[in-house]
């Protein structure tokens, strides 16, 4: 008598998910990293023993600095890493991010220009858009060049901006960034 078993992969359900591990020093960073890896190669051997919905040749991990980045696409099984990310040192903080997107939202304005009087000069739309990045994301950045200013934000998070409709989902807002020859989003590097 022969048994098969089956592993299905992540349902019409799943996200890209990405967990952000920062710790105290690059050395407990590095040791995570290592009992991730470990934990990955254990899971092709035996991945029956763990609670998950995708296989670890899926799985993405890197290390930025003080930084472990976990990436896999899944409908939240994530459990398992969670807690290894939690036991081998305590992280200085434990993001989650469904579909992470890091991104630079800029806008050009006349120079001279404040962020406070753009809110005043421009469209409903644009001033609401102002509004959210500058709580969300904080003061922009700015940049002056000949007879214009650049508001710089950078944005890391959930994703905000759908690529293929030109729009940025800012709270309630459905601001369409292809409508303002102003405004620009692209990808950080």
């Amino acid at each position: 008598m022969r048994f098969h078993v089956f592993k299905f992969r992540p349902s019409s359900h799943s996200e890209d998910y990405t967990l952000i591990a920062t710790y105290a020093n690059e050395e407990d960073a590095m040791s995570v990293a290592k009992k991730l890896f470990e934990m990955l190669e254990d899971m092709e051997r035996n991945i029956d023993s763990y609670d998950t919905d995708w296989s670890p040749d899926d799985a993405h991990v890197s290390i930025d600095g003080r930084r472990v980045i976990f990436n896999v696409y899944t409908a939240g099984y994530l459990s398992d890493v969670r807690a290894l990310l939690e036991k081998v040192a305590e992280p200085q903080s434990l993001e989650c991010y469904e579909n992470y997107q890091s991104l630079t939202i800029s806008m050009v304005v006349p120079k001279d220009l404040s962020v406070e009087a753009a809110m005043v000069v421009c469209q409903n739309e644009e001033a609401e858009a102002i509004r959210w990045l500058v709580k969300n994301c904080g003061q922009p950045k700015i940049v002056d060049e000949k007879n214009m200013r650049i508001f710089r934000w950078d944005y890391c998070g959930d994703e905000i901006y759908d690529y293929d409709e030109g729009i940025l989902r800012l709270g309630d807002l459905q601001f369409e960034v292809h409508k303002y020859k102003n405004w620009s989003v692209n990808e950080r590097d």
